[in-house]
């Protein structure tokens, strides 16, 4: 399956009002919370993962209004819509090897806690709509930096 270019104009585009970090931060916050509880070591991983986004494409973004907005947007309506939405752009953008390394990072976070038999749905359905098929060896979400940004050149 050919992949649209990944961190292009148009991958941009095709997320609107919803910018690369927050939908990141939205799906693992989601996933997290699909059992009716984010636990401080999902927090944990969360933040460390999207420090590691943000650091990584050289943004300007306070990681803790990041998230703090994301929770109370989520508590407040957890907007399937925009995770299946954000599930269909990544995958459709993403390299094979990025779709892994974020899934990855969406277990170890989700499983700090210990993996509920709800949070094992969700990221076999979240793996499946990105066709990972294989266990990876697992990293420590707070190291793993899926996006790198590109540098331009001159």
């Amino acid at each position: 399956m050919g992949k649209k270019g990944f961190l292009s104009e148009e991958m941009f585009e095709a997320m609107g009002d919803y910018p690369l970090e927050y939908r990141i931060c939205h799906l693992l916050i989601w996933f997290a919370g699909a059992d009716a509880d984010i636990s401080q070591e999902e927090l944990v991983g969360i933040c460390g993962f999207l420090g590691g986004l943000i650091e990584g494409m050289g943004l300007d973004v306070d990681l803790e209004s990041l998230v703090t907005q994301c929770l109370d947007d989520i508590s407040g309506d957890p907007n399937p819509d925009l995770l299946q939405e954000t599930i269909g752009i990544l995958g459709d953008y993403f390299p094979d090897e990025k779709l892994e390394e974020l899934a990855g990072a969406v277990e170890d976070i989700v499983g700090a806690d210990e993996l509920t038999e709800i949070e094992a749905e969700f990221l076999t359905l979240l793996k499946d709509s990105w066709r990972i098929k294989e266990e990876k060896k697992k990293k420590d979400p707070s190291k793993v930096s899926v996006i790198k940004k590109k540098k331009k050149k001159e």
